[in-house]
């Protein structure tokens, strides 16, 4: 018995091979030889597998020879077996349909761009290619603008969502202008949300900023409010106007000057001193560390014009003033600016006076007396009978007589003759 095989065991391997050939079937061969037309795969068992130019899938314009060589494996679909000669016909064109297919369906299952290039424009849309498979892309579905002309497309290499696959049907539906929207609606989205991040940042800047600033006005205030001492004087601004005083932003504190100490005058109404917004250099009274409250005085505190005066007048003193006020009760007399003195209706003569103004009017200068004077409360009391008042004799002289003089009646009993007679 032989090593070698037989020429009918050769037959019987090549009919078992043959039978083995089933058309549609996907083989993987080596190319032996390549044609101008056709390319030569080795099947074994002396089969040559024959693949014309038509089902080679060779894209553009390009010859056989430059895209294959021999020795190059290619996988290609069974079309049509010839025992007579004892070729196999096969498809490469077909065998990468089924992957482009397969390629396809994925990428529309799974909502994929894939990449076609237009070969072709008509009036209703463009005709492209992914790899082996022909898909039509409506006019519509070109670009998110108003395309007016589809041959300006051919030849591009356009990134398109599947929006309609039929394979039965050889129907493939792409879109461009989806994936074009998808980016602007990406692209927009991401410059809302940098816009956003940015106003967020720069709101967070600005609350730092004014958290900052606050912490820094506040603790200036602060700073502030523990430097002040009754007496100071402080240049600030007038804020606010009421009835009863005055409000003075002192470089961030208010303080409220009273209707009282505005002035060492007497003062009837707010207006008559002040106007919102103006600046005064103002005098600290009293600071409340526990209310917080700032008690301020327009007034010169620190010159107080009743303990000036106090050093220069006292009671029993013949001074001057002017009528500024009258009631019924008498009249009040300035006698310096700041120094007011009561003059009743009782002191005003010494005949029974009915009508304060009988005797005195506003503006005039009256010589007055000083009968009581407290210049702590504030008070002074005058007389102007008491200053026209003639002065008594003054015998005091006469009161303390020497020895040698004898007594009182021995000094005066010549006049007392002088009377008797």
């Amino acid at each position: 018995m032989t090593n070698e095989l037989s020429m009918k065991d050769l037959l019987d391997e090549q009919e078992k091979a043959f039978n083995e050939v089933k058309v549609g079937k996907t083989i993987t061969a080596k190319i032996i030889k390549v044609a101008h037309d056709e390319v030569v795969l080795d099947l074994e068992y002396g089969f040559d597998g024959i693949i014309p130019v038509g089902e080679l899938n060779i894209e553009g314009n390009k010859s056989i020879e430059e895209v294959y060589n021999v020795g190059d494996e290619v996988t290609a679909v069974i079309q049509r077996v010839s025992e007579k000669d004892g070729t196999i016909r096969l498809s490469k064109l077909q065998a990468d349909k089924r992957n482009d297919l397969a390629e396809i369906t994925k990428a529309y299952e799974d909502h994929r761009i894939i990449t076609v290039n237009v070969e072709k424009a008509i009036e209703r849309g463009v005709f492209a290619k992914y790899k082996s498979i022909d898909v039509f892309m409506p006019i519509s579905q070109i670009d998110t603008k108003f395309v007016k002309e589809t041959k300006e497309y051919i030849g591009a290499n356009l990134e398109c969502y599947l929006i309609e696959l039929d394979a039965k049907r050889n129907r493939f539906v792409v879109s461009h202008r989806e994936v074009l929207q998808e980016r602007i609606n990406i692209e927009r989205e991401e410059r809302r949300a940098r816009i956003q991040a940015e106003k967020e940042a720069e709101r967070a800047r600005i609350k730092a900023e004014r958290d900052a600033e606050r912490t820094r006005i506040k603790q200036e205030k602060e700073d502030l409010f523990n430097s002040l001492q009754v007496g100071q004087k402080r240049h600030g601004k007038v804020t606010k106007i009421m009835s009863y005083g005055a409000f003075v932003d002192i470089g961030g504190l208010e303080g409220l000057v009273h209707l009282n100490n505005l002035s060492w005058k007497r003062v009837e109404s707010v207006e008559d001193m002040l106007q919102e917004g103006q600046e005064v250099d103002v005098y600290v009274l009293d600071v409340n560390m526990e209310t917080r409250k700032i008690a301020l005085a327009l007034k010169d505190i620190n010159n107080d014009p009743w303990q000036l005066i106090s050093e220069d007048v006292y009671v029993d003193d013949i001074i001057t003033g002017k009528v500024v006020r009258i009631i019924d009760r008498g009249a009040f007399l300035e006698i310096r600016e700041g120094v007011e003195a009561f003059l009743p209706i009782s002191e005003l003569s010494e005949d029974r006076v009915v009508k304060v103004t009988n005797v005195v009017n506003i503006d005039d200068e009256v010589k007055v007396k000083v009968l009581n004077f407290n210049p702590e409360n504030r008070r002074m009391l005058v007389s102007k009978k008491e200053a026209e008042r003639e002065p008594e004799e003054d015998y005091t002289e006469y009161l303390e007589v020497e020895d040698s003089l004898g007594t009182l009646g021995d000094l005066f009993k010549d006049k007392f003759k002088n009377l008797q007679k």
